[in-house]
C-alpha cells in the first residue's frame, strides 16, 4: 500500500482527537504538483533539466547515498539556507518550504502538550498504586473486594495509558517518514536537494527526540508487571503495544538519512500493526469491555 493510502487509513482509525495533528501529506503533495506545473510553464521545452542541473551541486554522489558530509552536503546546506530566505525560488516553492515549517511547529507544539501530559500522569497513577497498597496494609479487610477493584481500575488505567504513549511514540515515527518521502519527492521534482539539510533540521525537532517518552514508557511497562504477573496479564498486553521499538524505524546519526529511508516501506506495516494494537486496546478499556482484565487475558 502506498504510504499515502496508510497513512490516511491510520489517522482514520486512531482517536478522532490526534486526526488533525498528522502531516498534511496530501496538501504537501498537491503543492508539489503546482512547483511541477511552474517549472514546465517557465521551461516548457526540455528546460527543466537545465534547470535541475543548475540547482545540484557538480558533486552529487553523497546525495544519492544519504550522507550529509563532504561538498554536496555544504552545497545543500548552503541552498538550504537560501530558500529559508525565499531567494531564488518561485512563489510555489516558497509556499512549500513554509507549509514544511509549519507542519514542524504542528508535530512539536501537539508532541510537547503530550508529553507533559504524560509525565504527570504517571506521576499519578504511581501515587494511586502507592496509596492503594498503604490502605490495603492497613485495612483488617486485605485484599478484599475494594482492593481488587482499585487494583484492576489502576490496570485499566496503565494499560490505556500505555497505549497512548505507544501512539505518540508512532506519531513521531511517522510524520518523521512522512516528512523524508515528501522531500524526496520535492528534490526529484524540482532538482534541488532540499531532503537532507531539512532532515538534518528535523533531528533536531522536539517532536523527533523521543528519549523521555520511551523512558516513561518503561516505566510504565515497569509498573505493569509489578503489579500484575506477566503471566496474568498474557501477551495481549505484554508483546503487542509493548514490544514495538520505534527507535528501528528512525535513524538518530545524520550520516543515516538513507538507511532509514531505505527502510521505511517495511517499517510501515510495523507501525500500523502496533498502532493498531495500542488503539484496540484503548477502544475496549474505554467502552469498559468485561473482556479486559488480568484474570480474563
Amino acid at each position: 500500500m502506498k504510504f499515502g493510502k496508510r497513512l490516511q487509513q491510520q489517522i482514520e482509525e486512531t482517536l478522532p482527537e490526534w486526526q488533525d495533528k498528522f502531516l498534511s501529506y496530501k496538501q504537501l503533495k498537491k503543492r508539489l504538483k503546482l512547483i511541477a506545473a511552474e517549472c514546465f510553464t517557465d521551461h516548457p521545452f526540455g528546460g527543466h533539466q537545465e534547470q535541475q542541473q543548475r540547482r545540484r551541486p557538480a558533486n552529487s554522489s553523497n546525495e544519492s547515498s544519504g550522507s550529509v558530509t563532504g561538498p554536496a552536503a555544504s552545497n545543500a546546506d548552503r541552498q538550504f539556507q537560501e530558500n529559508e530566505e525565499g531567494r531564488g525560488l518561485t512563489s510555489q516553492e516558497v509556499e512549500f518550504i513554509r507549509l514544511l515549517n509549519l507542519e514542524l511547529e504542528k508535530f512539536n507544539a501537539f508532541f510537547i502538550d503530550k508529553e507533559e501530559e504524560y509525565v504527570i500522569r504517571l506521576q499519578e497513577l504511581k501515587e494511586r498504586i502507592e496509596r492503594a497498597r498503604v490502605e490495603n496494609a492497613e485495612s483488617s479487610l486485605s485484599g478484599g473486594p475494594y482492593f481488587d477493584e482499585e487494583m484492576l481500575n489502576i490496570w485499566k488505567d496503565l494499560v490505556t495509558f500505555h497505549g497512548e504513549m505507544v501512539l505518540l511514540e508512532n506519531y513521531s515515527s511517522l510524520n518523521y517518514t512522512g516528512l523524508v518521502k515528501i522531500l524526496k519527492k520535492h528534490d526529484k521534482t524540482t532538482g534541488a536537494l532540499l531532503r537532507l539539510p531539512f532532515i538534518r533540521k528535523v533531528l533536531h525537532q522536539p517532536f523527533y527526540k523521543t528519549e523521555l517518552l520511551s523512558k516513561l514508557v518503561r516505566e510504565c511497562e515497569s509498573n505493569l508487571q509489578s503489579i500484575f504477573p506477566a503471566a496474568m496479564l498474557g501477551e495481549t498486553v505484554i508483546d503487542g503495544p509493548v514490544s514495538m521499538d520505534p527507535a528501528k524505524v528512525r535513524d538518530t546519526s545524520q550520516a543515516g538519512v538513507s538507511s532509514s529511508v531505505a527502510a521505511e516501506d517495511g517499517n510501515m506495516e510495523g507501525i500500523y500493526r502496533s498502532t493498531v494494537a495500542a488503539l484496540h486496546t484503548i477502544q475496549e478499556l474505554r467502552k469498559g469491555s468485561s473482556t479486559y482484565s488480568p484474570l480474563s487475558l
